[in-house]
């Protein structure tokens, strides 16, 4: 009887070590989706800017190169109506 209450008791023990290992393991799954959730967003974040970035930029430099066309143009007009 005491033989088999000290095998009841390693077995408890066991389990109650593989319920901490299972918590523990499920801790750190939880930890490394909140982890990758952030990198993602993150990233999404990351894009999104530089796809806004990317357009005010193209529409920049066409801006500035229609100022230029006009100036060069009224140049030449100039300098035409002086020849």
């Amino acid at each position: 009887s005491c033989e088999s209450s000290k095998d009841h008791s390693e077995e408890l023990d066991m389990t109650f070590h593989l319920f901490i290992c299972a918590l523990a393991g499920a801790g750190a799954a939880v930890i490394a989706m909140i982890h990758y959730l952030m990198v993602l967003s993150a990233n999404w974040a990351y894009v999104k800017d530089a796809c806004r970035m990317q357009k005010y930029e193209d529409i920049k430099s066409k801006e500035e190169q229609e100022l230029h066309d006009i100036h060069s143009t009224r140049s030449k007009e100039r300098l035409n109506a002086y020849t």
